[in-house]
């Protein structure tokens, strides 16, 4: 036997239903926010009829979704059905599946919009109307599918139940006896909350990609930290090393009366090492490794850079640096390339003009006439956030040696950006 419970009004959130269902048997297949089925195979051992049954299952569901319409069939598209149609609660005995259905509007079915709009042209107004089609004729205009709605108008499932796997949380927490301040003994109680957790992740073959740590503080107030390194990691003592040199960054600020940690899973990668390619580092050595300099530079100087899709000249954001598998690179041929060395940052600058264009440029370490000149480049922008104008040139000295200078227009100054070779 099969139950179905449908939520006539919108639910709180979309698992109460799934919850309830779950007080009565773990085989439930969530069809949607607010309809569930249940396998009620061997219930009668318990339950003197199917009435008294459905009446436990909305008497429990009355506190949670007051407004829930339950039936019980021995198929599990009549349940489904039936309670989608009708509040209440029905039992629909066994064998009379297609009588109880055939009233029921053909809505009822998920058909296609264009399939619906078809069988309405052609009069079909009920279930019982598209049950009494021939299978044959169906299968003719509509292919597989035409014999499949006419089954389930007549109350025939065959699909098998799916149950759906309860959603999975990783959660550990600690409630202090007496409050913690200071590193040093904190640690040692990030490490109980730390070794379950990253066990429960590895006997699940997980590994967590994101921790959140929780600690509840003796004001009343709440310390929240969340953690992604480069690699997920299952590591207890990886996550401690971690959190600790978080936590030194930024320290809690007051006494600690509870830990609570919270680990975001995801499945574990199976790696294939190669005899030939160079040793990668480990992924946990590597996250500890980048913590410690993360720790040491200033706030957002530590990472990979990545360039921003601008025309700003070296526009490029901080993300957390994480090594791509190596590959090697096929040897390309001996091509001439220009390459800019830039300098960090660009030299101040007096440049000469004559007819408009550079003449000659001194800075620090270079200085002489200038001989040929490409140029100029003129780009602009961020005028909505931190405006910049620039016009570039590219230069050979008369005693030799290529440059790049520009003119900052905002500022009026002349710079070398670097040296051509």
């Amino acid at each position: 036997m099969y139950g179905c419970l449908h939520a006539c009004r919108p639910l709180p959130t979309g698992v109460v239903l799934l919850e309830l269902a779950r007080t009565f048997t773990p085989r439930v297949e969530a069809i949607a926010d607010d309809t569930v089925v249940l396998d009620l195979q061997g219930f009668g051992r318990v339950w003197p009829s199917p009435h008294d049954l459905g009446q436990a299952i909305l008497s429990a569901a009355a506190e949670r979704a007051p407004c829930v319409g339950a039936a019980l069939a021995w198929s599990r598209r009549t349940a489904l059905l039936v309670a989608r149609a009708r509040p209440g609660l029905t039992v629909v005995p066994a064998g009379e599946e297609a009588a109880t259905l055939a009233p029921l509007p053909i809505a009822s079915l998920d058909l296609p919009e264009d399939r619906r709009a078809l069988f309405e042209r052609w009069g079909l107004a009920t279930l019982g109307d598209l049950a009494a089609l021939p299978a044959k004729g169906l299968a003719e205009r509509f292919g597989p599918d035409g014999p499949r709605w006419r089954l389930a108008a007549r109350g025939e499932d065959d699909q098998p139940l799916v149950p759906t796997p309860p959603a999975e949380t990783f959660t550990c927490a600690l409630d202090l006896d007496w409050p913690v301040d200071g590193l040093e003994p904190l640690s040692f109680f990030l490490a109980r909350v730390l070794e379950p957790l990253c066990a429960g992740l590895v006997a699940r073959h997980r590994r967590a990609a994101a921790v959140t740590l929780d600690l509840g503080l003796v004001d009343g107030s709440r310390h929240r930290r969340t953690l992604k390194p480069a690699a997920p990691s299952a590591d207890a003592r990886t996550w401690r090393t971690l959190l600790r040199l978080d936590l030194e960054t930024t320290p809690p600020r007051d006494a600690i009366q509870s830990v609570a940690v919270t680990a975001e899973p995801t499945p574990a990668r199976p790696v294939q090492f190669s005899l030939l390619d160079p040793a990668q580092p480990s992924p946990e050595r590597l996250a500890e490794t980048m913590a410690r300099l993360v720790e040491w530079t200033s706030a957002g100087r530590g990472g990979a850079p990545r360039l921003l899709d601008s025309h700003r000249p070296g526009a490029f954001v901080m993300e957390t640096f994480a090594p791509e598998r190596f590959v090697p690179k096929r040897c390309r041929s001996a091509a001439a390339r220009v390459s800019l060395r830039v300098f960090r940052p660009s030299l101040p600058a007096r440049v000469d003009l004559g007819q408009g264009v550079p003449v000659f440029v001194s800075a620090s370490g270079v200085r002489g006439a200038i001989v040929e000149r490409a140029g100029p480049w003129r780009a602009s922008g961020d005028w909505w956030d931190v405006a910049w104008s620039r016009e570039e040139w590219d230069v050979r000295l008369q005693g030799g040696g290529l440059y790049r200078i520009f003119r900052d227009g905002l500022r009026e100054c002349w710079f070398v950006e670097g040296e051509l070779d």
